[in-house]
């Protein structure tokens, strides 16, 4: 993690965020529970409307599932993990997982500039396309696609067959950033208030936790380890994973900044994207130069 001058996000009483909508874009399943449950589900609390879009069909990602099953079973438990989280709607894009470097670019970024248009999103929460050391081509193809649909959206002649159907020009201005390794973090966010209902959202994404568990058990397993709670049964295995693994995880970062629980990001918020004139020389410069209209 890259050292950056750090704003704490920190939970606010009423509902601010009413009428903002936000959109969590992930290639799989699980990423929207393991690096932003805490984060969505404190923004939904505060007024947000939020939706997912899940950009593969996870067909790569079971334990002892066939590929079918594999789709219907992570299918279902993105469905739970949204209803947990507070999530209004799922959009799954359903490529195939981890060939997603192989569908040209600007189609999925054509995809997400229409969702962008007709859900009206204010902020996004993904995969930072300038995460480094990512060696999934899911993570950093989503990512890439995000951050350019984020700013097309607002193009009046960027896919203006939109129009003709009722859509307007609409560019994101709020992004908040995960990786996986080292990115340049700017935001901390308290999550020490949702993270009973983050766990409850990772131990949803049974199917995936599952995997990550029980291949920790056969990689033990070779080492001729084991722990005790992997003779339990599956809702055991997952709890005690998603506790020995997130848990600690969120735990261990929020330690860092005087808090229970936190989740990271690099952030970019309104007026903050690249210009000629930063937003506060814009201001200064408006104030000095900007004359009344002649009526």
């Amino acid at each position: 993690m890259i050292a950056n001058k750090i704003d704490i996000e920190e939970p606010v009483a009423g509902k601010p965020h009413t009428g903002k909508v936000l959109a969590v874009i992930g290639p799989h399943s699980d990423d929207f529970s393991i690096f932003a449950a805490g984060t969505v589900i404190k923004l939904i609390s505060e007024g947000y409307t939020g939706y997912f879009i899940r950009v593969t069909n996870d067909e790569m990602d079971s334990y002892d599932l066939s590929m079918g099953e594999t789709v219907l079973a992570n299918e279902r438990d993105t469905q739970a993990v949204a209803s947990i989280m507070g999530v209004k709607k799922v959009f799954d894009l359903n490529y195939r997982n981890h060939y997603l470097d192989e569908v040209p670019p600007t189609e999925i970024r054509n995809r997400l500039i229409f969702l962008f248009r007709l859900l009206q999103v204010d902020t996004v929460l993904g995969f930072d396309p300038w995460g480094h050391y990512e060696e999934n081509p899911d993570h950093y193809a989503a990512a890439q696609a995000v951050e350019a649909a984020c700013w097309m959206a607002s193009g009046r002649l960027d896919l203006p067959e939109h129009f003709e159907a009722g859509l307007t020009p609409h560019g994101v201005t709020e992004k908040y950033y995960w990786a996986r390794r080292s990115q340049m973090i700017n935001k901390v966010v308290d999550i020490s208030g949702v993270m009973e209902r983050k766990i409850e959202a990772l131990q949803a994404n049974k199917t995936q936790i599952r995997n990550m568990a029980l291949q920790l058990r056969d990689n033990l397993a070779k080492r001729n380890l084991t722990l005790p709670w992997f003779s339990a049964d599956d809702s055991t295995i997952i709890k005690e994973y998603v506790d020995l693994v997130f848990r600690t995880a969120d735990q261990r970062i929020g330690q860092q900044y005087g808090l229970d629980y936190a989740e990271v990001f690099h952030y970019i918020g309104p007026g903050e994207q690249s210009s000629k004139l930063t937003t506060s020389s814009m201001d200064q410069y408006l104030a000095e130069n900007a004359i009344p209209l002649k009526k």
